[in-house]
């Protein structure tokens, strides 16, 4: 159920969050952001990984999901971190096998019945919550988790005729075990952040979990100082940064180094799968949507080191999101060394032609759009080059032979750039084939 003027954390989340001041300098809400969540860290004791992971996923507005044994303290960090984000609507709700769907959107308007719909109240249910917690997840029955699905995913509940947008900027659900069918797995797939917590029963972390419960006896505090809060439309401002939708700052990402991102990402699973193979486990699978949602992650890191572009050093962080986050970090070593093989297996000039080649691929399709009648080219500082290059004094004369003759003098050596050489290749034949026959093309 919403908690109504409920607290928070420190991430960004709302759905419709107050708009009614402007807001302070991105960079300053960053970094009272990271202060919040270290002053976290002596009430959850050993969870340091989770609080940054928790932090990316409000950051990305995407959803966190905690599997470990009983008495873990996953309720405890859920009420923790929410109760540091000022002005959120929270829900809250246990599942069980007889929970219906009516308790998570509402229930059914009886008058919109008697009329042959099926209309739910939303009011005070999970469509219209900033932030919620499930706890006991895999609890739930198929049908009220199918009922979650739009809802965590595409921020919309729709059952027939009735389309709610929802208000959901983060969603956390904890669960004690993983339940497999068709609809948990579509689930799972909703919850691109993911960490499996192991209690910790070292004689230091023991006393440090006497030491907090002694302080909060095992409850998050009620009333939270102003300043120990990040408001919610702070919060908001960052993540409309992070998804490059404000206009006070945009965080540029080379384009290199989503190159490498995806190498990095394909290196992983390859040794992720190699010991999974080795210890007869489950197959390590990472979706297209992860790694296309992998470039949100890599502009939040920069924005929480006060950058304004991403750099290599930030592929580190995807560590938070790709693997499986464990207590022992086995998962976290295995992406880290993943991602230094790759960094260090391309030169300076290799990772400039990956830009000059991107460069190229964008220029490719621009000049098809041109060519079926779209706008026209917008000078960009690789079009003003590839002008000097060719001796061209307008943009309307250049044309694909340009972008070949480009791609000539390009000799990668290594495999996976000159791969994405030879699909950008590809593509241009295609275009030009299009182009040049339209009637013996489907698609124009």
């Amino acid at each position: 159920m919403i908690a109504s003027g409920s607290h928070s954390s420190g991430h960004p989340l709302a759905a419709t969050p107050r708009r009614d001041a402007e807001p302070r300098d991105p960079l300053a809400i960053a970094g009272h952001l990271r202060r919040i969540f270290a002053g976290l860290e002596r009430d959850l004791v050993g969870c340091e990984d989770l609080l940054i992971q928790t932090m990316y996923a409000l950051l990305t507005r995407e959803n966190l999901l905690l599997i470990s044994r009983p008495g873990t303290a996953k309720t405890l960090f859920a009420k923790l971190v929410f109760s540091r984000i000022g002005g959120a609507r929270v829900f809250e709700l246990q599942m069980s096998k007889g929970t219906l769907a009516e308790e998570v959107v509402g229930p059914v308007i009886i008058e919109e019945m008697k009329h042959g719909n099926i209309v739910h109240n939303v009011a005070g249910s999970l469509v219209e919550a900033d932030l919620a917690f499930i706890d006991e997840f895999f609890d739930a029955n198929d049908l009220v988790l199918r009922s979650m699905l739009g809802i965590f995913n595409e921020r919309w509940f729709r059952k027939g005729r009735q389309q709610v947008p929802a208000a959901l900027h983060t969603g956390i659900a904890a669960a004690n075990y993983l339940r497999a069918t068709d609809i948990t797995a579509a689930v799972l797939d909703r919850f691109l952040f993911r960490a499996w917590v192991d209690p910790r029963f070292d004689p230091y972390s023991l006393q440090a979990i006497d030491q907090a419960f002694a302080r909060h006896g095992g409850r998050a505090e009620v009333s939270i100082p102003g300043e120990q809060q990040i408001p919610l439309a702070d919060l908001a401002f960052l993540a409309d940064i992070v998804h490059g939708r404000s206009n006070r700052m945009t965080i540029q990402v080379p384009h290199h180094v989503l190159f490498l991102k995806n190498l990095a990402i394909n290196r992983y699973v390859a040794k992720a799968n190699q010991l999974a193979a080795a210890q007869e486990g489950p197959e390590v699978y990472v979706s297209p949507r992860t790694y296309a949602k992998a470039r949100l992650l890599l502009r939040a890191s920069a924005l929480l080191h006060g950058r304004t572009t991403v750099d290599r050093s930030d592929l580190h962080d995807l560590r938070y999101m790709v693997p499986l986050v464990d207590t022992a970090g086995t998962q976290g070593k295995l992406f880290d060394t993943a991602v230094e093989e790759i960094m260090h297996g391309l030169s300076a000039e290799e990772l400039a032609q990956v830009d000059e080649l991107v460069e190229a691929a964008e220029l490719a399709e621009r000049l098809a759009e041109r060519a079926r009648g779209g706008r026209e080219l917008e000078v960009t500082s690789f079009l003003q080059r590839l002008m000097l290059m060719f001796h061209l004094t307008t943009l309307g004369e250049i044309y694909f032979e340009h972008v070949h003759r480009l791609l000539e003098g390009i000799h990668p050596r290594h495999k996976e750039v000159a791969d994405l050489k030879h699909g950008l290749v590809k593509r241009l034949q295609s275009h030009q084939r299009r182009i040049n026959h339209p009637g013996q093309e489907l698609l124009p």
